[in-house]
């Protein structure tokens, strides 16, 4: 069973295998079958597993004198390393009954957590609870019951080979592997930008003179309803569906607003896609791309005096959604992912810091004269960085698979993309079948 879990604490949790022999366990030498810690870095952690008395009565005054030795070992190991905090788990290789009222006080430098794991029963509990960063009380439940169902167990050989693998290959090995991975869903959105600017381009210009569909028909978003520019069109009004549609289309008259976004999306787009994968890059571009038209459309109406905000004008771009994933990435290894290594997390969270104070602050300093609409950007900054509390990276890199409840949201979110761009393709084809004169 000590091995079982072992396993995961030397490739998952990026524990070493603690020698029975080694001087650094101090006063706990001796006392524990099995051991893993981190005995470096800012974070000392120690795992130890121990079989304890049959009479429950010594099991109880047995874990309290390895509770006190523990947290004086502790205290040692942060003088010792260095270190900012120490997290140690206790394991029981057998049932434990009752708790402990001695928990962890907040702030406490040494946070002590105590479960049992048995395969008799197949079951795990907690007695103290499990400091963060460790394997929690699920995971030592399905270890358990592996074991007890007789699923194979790992040798003391094959953890050890399994520890050496993983700091020879590093930590962060797999995220480099994800790093270099081909982005093709990236590249896919940047195609459709490119395609449907050039569709807009064309169609314009054949009827720049005539009457036709203009970017409203193509379905842009506007703060308000209003006529379009010929003067028979239907109103051009605040559709559910232009949410969506408005985050395919760019400014036709100008190619530097596609390639400037095209260019954000292959930088962006492409370490979301890598970290988080294809279903969190457009779930998370789509809400967001909705949520920052949501957010412009509400401060139009309701603070019409802000700088940039014009009493009728329309919006259009994938920079609403690109700063959504932004703010996703902004939240990488903070609430979720936290077992994504540290270096590969902050390098992250600092070029989405970047890319925010280039794409947003300055634009908003010196932008509001050149029609760009921040408002968008900080709607869908906001709510990437909320969906990035929630959506976790990739389990290969250190995250966690996507729960049902995430995974219906985002596929939702991907539907209602695809009936809202159906709607938008219908209201372009009526105003190329049904073209209205001008009118002198």
């Amino acid at each position: 069973m000590a091995l079982a879990i072992a396993y995961d604490l030397v490739t998952r949790y990026r524990l070493r295998l603690a020698d029975p022999r080694d001087g650094r366990l101090g006063e706990l030498l001796g006392h524990y079958v099995l051991a893993a810690a981190m005995w470096n870095g800012p974070r000392a952690a120690l795992v130890a597993f121990y079989e304890p008395p049959a009479d429950p009565a010594a099991a109880g005054a047995d874990l309290a004198e390895r509770c006190d030795a523990a947290r004086r070992w502790g205290l040692d190991r942060l003088h010792q390393q260095g270190a900012q905090v120490c997290d140690i788990l206790l394991i029981a290789l057998g049932p434990l009954a009752g708790t402990l009222s001695a928990a962890t006080r907040p702030g406490d430098p040494v946070r002590l957590g105590v479960a049992w794991v048995d395969t008799a029963s197949g079951n795990a509990g907690v007695v103290l609870p499990i400091p963060p960063g460790m394997p929690s009380v699920s995971e030592l439940r399905a270890r358990a019951r592996a074991v007890h169902e007789g699923a194979p167990t790992p040798t003391l050989a094959a953890v050890d080979l399994a520890e050496r693998q993983a700091v020879a290959g590093g930590y962060v090995a797999p995220v480099r592997r994800a790093m270099v991975s081909q982005p093709y869903l990236t590249y896919s959105l940047i195609a459709v930008f490119v395609v449907i600017w050039v569709l807009e381009f064309t169609t314009l210009s054949i009827h720049s003179t005539s009457s036709g569909p203009d970017i409203c028909s193509w379905g842009a978003l506007p703060n308000a309803e209003f006529y379009p520019s010929f003067g028979q069109s239907p109103a051009c009004g605040i559709a559910w569906w232009r949410f969506v549609s408005s985050a395919f289309l760019h400014d036709p008259s100008s190619v530097y607003h596609v390639l400037f976004n095209s260019i954000a999306m292959l930088f962006i787009g492409r370490l979301v896609e890598q970290l988080y994968g294809r279903l969190v890059l457009l779930g998370v571009f789509l809400i967001t791309a909705v949520g920052g038209g949501l957010f412009w459309v509400a401060v139009s109406t309701f603070a019409p005096s802000l700088p940039g905000i014009a009493p009728i004008s329309i919006s259009l771009g994938a920079s609403g959604g690109i700063a959504g994933l932004i703010g996703l990435l902004l939240m990488v290894g903070r609430v979720q992912g936290k077992n994504v290594p540290v270096g590969i997390a902050h390098t992250v969270r600092n070029y989405a810091v970047t890319v925010i104070v280039l794409n947003v602050v300055l634009t908003f300093v010196f932008g509001v004269s050149l029609d760009i609409n921040n408002y968008a950007h900080i709607g869908g900054l906001i709510t990437g960085a909320l969906l990035g509390c929630f959506l976790p990276p990739l389990r290969s890199i250190g995250g966690r698979d996507p729960g049902i409840v995430e995974r219906v949201v985002l596929w939702g979110a991907i539907a209602f993309g695809a009936v809202a761009m159906l709607f938008a393709l219908f209201n372009l084809a009526t105003a190329i079948m049904h073209p209205v004169p001008l009118t002198g």
